[in-house]
């Protein structure tokens, strides 16, 4: 990837003497943040192009090109790459547009450029993309126009699916001070994706935030594995959200776990902040060009009352506390005016006018033991006060590192001060309160993930079982047999079961287990037992048990022990297509579609992950014991968790499973699946 952003020649292909020529432009780019290298504009009419030449064929250059950038008719795009290859060019970005973005026939296209690239050993990206950014070495090749005036350099990288995200962010970036360091515009991703952009950036020097949009994932079991390697923030906006439809009727797991719950759980098992709309992501980058936040109190400072009942509001919603400050601490802010000053967090200094002094405030907060951050919001008049502002956003540029604590700074001011006072201080600055601090706490979950190990532990495997499976030749849903065989398999208790084809086989079968017992259909076309007098619980003798089998309606006759009394849950699992096996866990039973109070993780999940699991649902009050109830077997219910989880890691043919009800017993006692469903490719 190196070359693409500090390659030593260009050449640019589509060039015209046109005004609205797009190539043109790129060519204008590179001489506005003065590119250093070689740039060779290419057309289908001799000219020139300022002082340079145009060529009409890449081998007339008679030079060794780094990078090309083709911005030709789509159907023209497979021989320009083929000359490049000719030429001896190794790294191409194709800026076209008209592939399958827009039609899928225009499949043919998109075929002949990956055989050309693969087989001249070609990194391209593209294509309908708008290039690449490196502001360091001025680099920039988007095919619109770009002022090195208004873009500030810096540390943060953007890997975007979207060229109009990717020009957005750049133009924002510009209004909020957020400093760029490389943008990556993948398009269609043809050959170069999200998991090679961030291969690089990880490793870059350069760059010390990562930023991702994606509409979909191309590999997300590998894009969990980057992200676990490195300390770098990575904020992803991640869009086309609607859930997965298919076979939502058939497995809660399937219905409950959408695309975007799978995706959402994968994101923050790995480290990625996920973010929700643009603004969200740009918030978040201001916050990680300050100072990591290592722990959740703050001291809260404000000119306004108002503003501090809004920000202590603000904190108590994204989880951090007031912090306890001390009599110097407010000893030095009464020292700045005569009236008392309350002793109270959030601190109201709106009577200490002159703001010169501010840079003491905030110093003397940071040298405090129990600060982790300080938020500041400025109330100012524009007219007066713009001059000490600039001053006291430089005094918190200046203090941030020196401590090694954030302040996270917030002021509104009129339009003509607005934008000056952000570029003169060079230091991030909010405007609502409620903002900053959401992004603090990403800043937050950063720390605490630092912490963690990687996602990638090992579990046991159980490869001998594969016997279970071995014999369903035919895809589709297991039988019961089957489906209890195989999570006995791998360690989970079942309720104790029998199968009949007649009533006589049936009365004996319960005798057999002992009544009380459950008659349940063995169709596969009965999804809701409950619902198609599929099931008769409680049965506790013949005569009941005789009436039940004249009601349902079956070939087979599956006779089950009734369960202890406990808490039902579902485990459940399904492969999702972009991140493979992933587990859920929450409360089941009738219960599980109307309170759907679940969780999910990508599996595999480790015992500690699993007790996080337990531990993270609503319900789980109810598993340690409420209101004089016993403690449940959490423990043994972690077990069950893990080992689900490697029953689907040793089997890639399973698409769904579903144990709902799971019956978790008293602490000591286990647990036990009463109804297990599983379905194969």
């Amino acid at each position: 990837m190196k070359k693409f952003f500090y390659p030593e020649s260009i050449v640019v292909f589509g060039v015209s003497p046109t005004d609205n020529n797009l190539a043109r432009i790129i060519v204008d780019n590179l001489d506005r943040f003065q590119f250093s290298g070689k740039v060779f504009p290419v057309g289908t009419k001799k000219g020139e192009l300022g002082r340079r030449r145009v060529f009409t064929s890449v081998h007339e250059i008679d030079e060794t090109l780094d990078l090309a950038v083709i911005l030709v008719p789509g159907r023209f795009v497979p021989e320009t790459l083929m000359a490049c290859a000719k030429k001896g060019i190794r790294h191409v970005i194709i800026e076209s547009g008209g592939f399958t973005e827009l039609d899928v026939s225009n499949k043919v296209l998109e075929d002949q450029i990956q055989a050309i690239s693969e087989q001249h050993t070609m990194q391209v990206i593209g294509p309908n993309c708008f290039g690449v950014i490196n502001l360091e070495a001025g680099v920039v090749l988007p095919f619109f126009v770009l002022n090195p005036g208004y873009m500030k350099k810096g540390s943060v990288s953007l890997v975007s699916q979207s060229g109009g995200i990717f020009y957005d962010t750049s133009m924002l970036a510009s209004c909020e001070g957020v400093g760029l360091n490389k943008l990556i515009s993948i398009g269609n991703k043809l050959l170069t994706d999200e998991i090679v952009c961030l291969e690089y950036l990880i490793n870059d020097k350069k760059t010390a935030i990562i930023g991702l949009y994606l509409e979909n994932f191309i590999n997300g079991r590998r894009l969990m594995d980057l992200a676990a390697q490195t300390t770098k923030p990575i904020v992803c906006l991640k869009a086309n959200r609607s859930p997965a439809a298919e076979e939502v009727a058939r497995f809660h797991t399937t219905a409950l776990a959408g695309d975007d719950r799978i995706a959402d759980a994968a994101l923050g098992q790995a480290g990625i902040h996920r973010v929700q709309n643009f603004r969200e992501m740009m918030d978040a980058f201001k916050v990680f060009s300050l100072p990591i936040i290592k722990g959740n109190r703050l001291a809260l400072i404000t000119r306004s009352g108002g503003h501090g009942v809004l920000s202590g509001d603000a904190t108590h919603r994204y989880g951090f506390v007031p912090a306890s400050l001390s009599e110097s601490f407010f000893d030095l802010v009464k020292s700045k005016k005569i009236n008392v000053i309350r002793t109270t967090n959030p601190v109201d200094v709106g009577d200490v006018y002159s703001l010169n002094v501010y840079g003491e405030i905030f110093e003397k907060a940071l040298q405090e033991e129990n600060v982790d951050g300080v938020i500041f919001v400025a109330t100012f008049s524009s007219e007066t006060d713009s001059v000490a502002v600039e001053k006291a956003l430089k005094d918190a540029a200046r203090l941030t590192p020196i401590y090694g604590k954030p302040i996270v700074f917030c002021m509104v001011t009129n339009k003509d001060r607005w934008f000056h006072l952000k570029e003169a201080a060079d230091f991030p600055v909010f405007t609502d309160v409620d903002d900053a601090l959401k992004a603090l706490a990403l800043s937050r979950e950063h720390w605490n993930n630092l912490g963690k190990p990687t996602r990638t532990g090992k579990t046991m495997s159980f490869l001998r079982h594969k016997k279970v499976l071995k014999n369903m030749n035919a895809p589709g849903l297991l039988d019961s047999t089957h489906s209890f065989s195989l999570v006995q398999e791998y360690g989970i208790a079942v309720a104790e079961y029998s199968l009949a084809t007649t009533h006589s086989e049936a009365m004996e079968s319960a005798r057999k287990i002992g009544y009380p017992v459950a008659l349940k259909t063995t169709s596969p076309s009965v999804l809701h037992k409950t619902e198609h007098n599929g099931v008769f619980l409680n049965i506790k003798n013949d005569r009941e048990l005789s009436k039940a089998l004249g009601k349902i309606k079956t070939d087979t006759y599956f006779i089950q022990k009734m369960a202890p009394a406990g808490t039902e849950v579902i485990v459940g699992g399904k492969r999702d297509r972009e991140f493979g096996p992933v587990i859920l866990f929450g409360l089941g039973g009738i219960f599980v579609e109307v309170f759907q109070d679940t969780l999910i993780r990508v599996a595999p999940v480790d015992l500690v992950t699993a007790a996080q699991m337990i531990d993270s649902i609503n319900g789980s009050l109810l598993l340690k014991g409420f209101r004089g109830s016993k403690p449940s077997d959490i423990e043994v219910l972690a077990h069950v968790l893990v080992n689900i989880s490697t029953l689907l890691m040793d089997h890639p043919e399973i698409t769904d499973l579903d144990i709902n009800p799971l019956i978790v017993l008293e602490k000591g006692r286990g647990c036990i699946a009463v109804d297990v469903k599983i379905q194969i490719s």
